[in-house]
């Protein structure tokens, strides 16, 4: 049961936010913080972990877990894309999906390019397969619409405008074992060497015999980039100095005639979309925005804000928490994040556990404060566990109330062991040593006497209730209406019954109970009790705790039986909708079976009344209703962050 609006949502390969605001760059990397590695487009960029963010249908943004190496955009659409892992894997994306991987049987890429993608053995690949024309690779560039590569040894090719699938050789390079890198562009191919030459090749570029003529445009440059231009393409050129030159038009195309003012320190570039606007990696890892001569540092995403829902705040010992977590980043995005992957710290680790799979479980009676840690932020909640049966053989002896020191003890998560009339106990940090008979005790290895000495009972070791406020903090009352001890930490509590409380309770509970025998329900949500079945009640059966269990009867003459209760809850159970109906649903609510089937299993879907989403997730912990254009839009959240939104009664939006 379970689940409302949000305008940013997650998913998982690679889960989302939106555009990159301005920030303090060089204060990120100096933090160690997580840092963008590359850019892809406005919205797509590769952190320094290896996860990625997105764009998906033109305004989600989704972060994604991963180990991305190195990403190219497909075409000059910015949502569409190619990257490739750590471990080798082809990556993609577009405007519909997030990154996933493309045939996860393959591996051993080292470059994508466009929608191309390039082995470490030199074969270049796209979805389709191998392109055959292509081998022993050195180098792939991809630039409006044109593959370019370098060979190992040192073929300079482009496709051919005039043949499908067919590559024009444009010269060979010398050294080709020292290019680091190349830029490709239309019909031009640029090559970097390590020393810091760049010489394009261009196909329009070429002596009266043919042959395409190479021009160095640079000889101390770190990176390059080709861009739009008008009227001429242009090369970005990071330079050794740490500075960002731009070639010119017509014949200066082959000459840097322009420095990127305001720039400094910057070892790499991303045109987005052309010369005058691009971002740029200094040294230190940060990114700026150049837009026409304005520089502005770009701050990589990160946690601002964590939001932390548990399932039940004040559960029973022995219940199964569930954790929620939405991280709120500072480019706007709200994402959830899985509990087993936060780092969880727990106050009082003997009060709850932390299992495996990120739950928590309930182990005793008190209150504990629970910090969750993720993306760098905080959030802590309070838990208050009670405990759901009352404990037997608390008693009051001439002013003095006594509990039983084993079940107590061990009811507030500790450890007890038991030698003759001696007991000793650990309950978190706190140790005690005591003995039947004897006032002179031990709390942590110190000495101290009580006022009341532990009694010898038929039901173990007696201890006075005053004790648990001294050892620790307990608010302990005598309930003199029902004969019984109440020991309380804060909203956590439990009740220690005496012999006279069964008979107490019975007498006074019983009328009001016994309205309900011979009634008829249809299950909604109980035990796993089959849902919308008809069961009546038959008796109600107090046990020596107060408590009462509800002996019901199916249709097909089968007992069932509830777990124990007190009375006012067991009053609630058949009254307030939740557990049980008073009512045949099916009588009710005329339903297709398919819907009926989609319920039984807590599945919801668009098409769904309020009615049905209500019975297949219950009730949510907030709604919000709004009108616009004549309609009625409601949203219902879930305590786990699951959404729902209705459109004039119907879900139109489901979130999980």
């Amino acid at each position: 049961m379970r689940k409302a609006l949000s305008y940013l949502l997650a998913v998982g390969l690679l889960t989302g936010a939106a555009t990159v605001h301005g920030g303090t760059g060089h204060a990120a990397a100096a933090e160690g913080k997580l840092q963008i590695r590359d850019f892809a487009g406005d919205n797509e960029y590769v952190m320094s972990d290896g996860s990625m963010w997105t764009m998906v249908d033109g305004y989600r943004l989704v972060h994604t877990p991963g180990h991305v190496a190195q990403v190219s955009l497909e075409s000059e659409v910015e949502f569409d894309g190619t990257g490739v892992t750590q471990d080798g894997k082809r990556i993609e994306w577009n405007i519909a999906q997030a990154p996933h991987t493309v045939n996860a049987a393959d591996s051993g890429f080292k470059q994508a390019a466009g929608p191309y993608w390039l082995k470490t053995d030199g074969s270049v690949w796209t979805r389709e397969g191998r392109v055959d024309s292509l081998d022993d690779v050195a180098f792939i560039g991809y630039g409006k619409r044109k593959l370019g590569a370098l060979t190992r040894g040192g073929d300079i090719l482009i496709e051919n405008p005039n043949e499908y699938g067919a590559f024009k050789k444009m010269g060979t390079a010398p050294n080709a074992e020292a290019v680091r890198a190349i830029a490709v562009f239309d019909e031009k191919v640029a090559l970097r060497y390590d020393g810091g030459e760049v010489v394009v090749y261009e196909l329009s570029n070429f002596d009266d015999d043919g042959r395409i003529l190479p021009v160095t445009v640079a000889r101390d440059a770190v990176h390059i980039a080709y861009a739009p231009g008008d009227p001429t393409d242009i090369l970005l050129v990071a330079r050794q100095d740490g500075t960002v030159w731009r070639t010119g038009d017509y014949q200066d195309r082959w000459r840097l005639t322009e420095q990127a003012a305001g720039l400094s320190g910057i070892v790499k570039t991303v045109p987005m979309p052309d010369s005058e606007r691009f971002y740029a990696m200094r040294s230190d890892g940060s990114w700026v925005r150049y837009d026409k001569g304005t520089v502005s540092d770009i701050e990589a995403p990160s946690v601002s804000r964590l939001d932390v829902t548990v399932s039940n705040a004040k559960p029973y010992v022995g219940d199964v928490l569930t954790v929620d977590i939405l991280k709120t980043y500072t480019n706007g995005a709200k994402l959830k994040a899985p509990a087993a992957e936060a780092s969880i710290r727990i106050e009082k680790p003997h009060l709850l556990r932390l299992q495996k799979d990120g739950t928590l479980k309930a182990a005793g009676v008190g209150e504990t404060d629970v910090t969750v840690v993720s993306g760098g932020a905080s959030k802590t909640v309070r838990i208050s566990a009670s405990l759901r049966n009352n404990l037997k053989d608390a008693k009051q002896t001439n002013g003095v109330v006594y509990v039983p020191a084993q079940s107590v003890l061990r009811a507030l998560g500790g450890t007890v062991s038991v030698s003759g009339s001696s007991l000793e106990a650990k309950v978190g940090d706190t140790a005690l040593s005591l003995k039947a008979g004897d006032a002179n005790a031990k709390l942590n290895g110190r000495s101290i006497r009580v006022k009341n000495a532990p009694l010898a009972d038929k039901a173990g070791m007696l201890i006075p209730a005053s004790l648990l406020t001294e050892a620790f903090g307990a608010k302990v009352q005598w309930d003199g209406k029902w004969k019984q001890a109440v020991v309380q930490f804060g909203a956590a509590k439990m009740t220690i019954v005496s012999a006279e409380t069964a008979g107490l309770v019975k007498k006074a509970a019983q009328g009001s109970l016994a309205k309900f025998i011979g009634r008829s329900y249809w299950v909604n949500s109980f035990q796993e009790w089959e849902r919308f079945s008809k069961v009546t009640i038959t008796d109600v059966v107090p046990d020596d705790t107060g408590s009462f269990v509800f002996v019901f009867k199916t249709g097909a003459g089968r007992t069932l039986k509830s777990y124990p209760m007190n009375s006012s809850f067991a009053s609630a159970l058949l009254t307030d909708g939740e557990y049980f109906l008073n009512y045949d649903p099916y009588k009710k609510y005329k339903w297709p079976e398919s819907v009926w089937k989609q319920i039984k299993a807590g599945q919801v879907s668009r098409g769904m009344t309020k009615e049905q989403v209500q019975f297949a997730w219950g009730s949510p912990s907030g709604k919000s209703v709004t009108s616009a254009n004549g309609k009625t839009i409601e949203t219902w959240v879930y305590g786990n962050l699951d959404t729902v939104a209705f459109v004039n009664g119907k879900a139109t939006f489901v979130m999980t």
